[in-house]
């Protein structure tokens, strides 16, 4: 089951959500729950509600799944790979020399962002897949392969500036996937919609 966070404010009745969701996995025949929340200022009873679901879940031998700015008692931690600067073998290894390894699980994100140079934020545009190919198209530079960030990357200049651009296919979710299997985390999460393009080749991991 995926769980979402849209509540700005506290969660009522957090104890009847945490029976109702155990119940609706149970009904269902779900493994566990992947809580997508993002870190919410306001919301600082997320992590409280998110240990006492972990305990139920695990109570049926079920799993749940946490992002890791809400490192919940008892619950898997996702590791988002969609980097734009450092190592993500780095990344890998102080998170699970802090959490163990058996306790995380990957967040492969298919990365696909358009980014000028320079760009102090770190944050690009993110591109759509028909927008990526329209750029390569446009621009058929040499695409290179980043062995810290795991992905490939091409730049195209304009009139204002020079651009970076950082995509995923195939071949770099496997690697990533890979590197993570090589530190002993056995868990990777994909989302549908990025990757229906490619879905058929990521079966025959």
């Amino acid at each position: 089951m995926g769980l979402s966070d849209r509540c700005t404010g506290a969660l009522p009745r957090a104890d009847a959500l945490c029976r109702a969701i155990v119940c609706e996995c149970a009904r269902r025949h779900f493994r566990g729950v992947l809580a997508d929340f993002e870190t919410n200022p306001y919301s600082s009873d997320r992590l409280s509600f998110l240990s006492r679901l972990s305990a139920r879940l695990s109570a049926r031998r079920m799993a749940l799944y946490c992002p890791l700015s809400l490192p919940a008692e008892g619950a898997a931690l996702l590791v988002g790979t969609g980097l734009s600067g450092g190592s993500l073998r780095a990344l890998l290894e102080e998170t699970a020399c802090r959490y163990g390894a058996e306790r995380l699980a990957l967040d492969l994100e298919r990365v696909m962002m358009d980014f000028p140079l320079p760009c102090p934020s770190g944050c690009g545009t993110p591109l759509m897949r028909e927008e990526l190919l329209a750029l390569r198209e446009k621009h058929p530079s040499s695409v290179y392969f980043s062995r810290e960030l795991m992905a490939n990357y091409f730049t195209y200049l304009t009139e204002n500036g020079t651009h970076f651009v950082l995509f995923d296919d195939t071949e770099t979710l496997r690697q990533k996937v890979r590197l993570a299997q090589s530190l002993g985390i056995r868990e990777a999460f994909i989302m549908y919609p990025e990757v229906a393009d490619i879905l058929p080749e990521l079966g025959r991991w």
